[in-house]
């Protein structure tokens, strides 16, 4: 094998310091630093993406708390319409049941009075037909006269303790 022949190891060694020396020279101007400033954006840029990240994140937590504080607001502002609907609804009915009841009660004494006028007209109409009755029956009975205001007398006491 001519690698392990001394007679060239000299010649290996200069070739293999030769090309160590490129390799080296090759690799640390311009390999090297082509990698490095790969690396370096690389990491700028991943730098910045979490930058910016934080920063939409906390921009996305500001809006969230916005949000839940208005979602607040309106459900605080929901439930008090729906008290002052509430309320409303009660002073209308309320209002209204009362107006009714007046009505009610304003029918009611008028349809009183109607009846205690039928009743008194009627009871009149009663005392005069017993009158006319009583006054007939007596003269067709007997032949006495009696006075109209006796025989009102006797209607009087009847009814009287009738009612009683």
């Amino acid at each position: 094998m001519p690698q392990l022949n001394p007679e060239f190891f000299v010649s290996q060694l200069f070739w293999l310091l030769i090309t160590f020396v490129f390799l080296f020279i090759f690799l640390w101007r311009i390999s090297l630093p082509r990698i490095s400033s790969v690396l370096d954006k690389r990491s700028s840029k991943i730098n910045d993406d979490i930058k910016k990240a934080k920063q939409h994140q906390a921009e996305a937590e500001e809006i969230q708390l916005k949000i839940d504080k208005q979602i607040a607001d309106v459900k605080l502002q929901t439930s008090e319409l729906i008290k002052d609907a509430n309320s409303n609804f009660q002073k209308n009915t309320s209002n209204s049941l009362d107006a009714l009841d007046k009505t009610l009660n304003s029918n009611l004494d008028k349809i009183a009075n109607e009846i205690k006028k039928a009743k008194s007209d009627s009871l009149l109409q009663i005392n005069d037909q017993i009158f006319e009755i009583t006054k007939l029956t007596l003269s067709k009975i007997s032949n006495i006269e009696i006075e109209d205001s006796e025989i009102q007398e006797v209607i009087q006491n009847v009814q009287k303790k009738a009612l009683n």
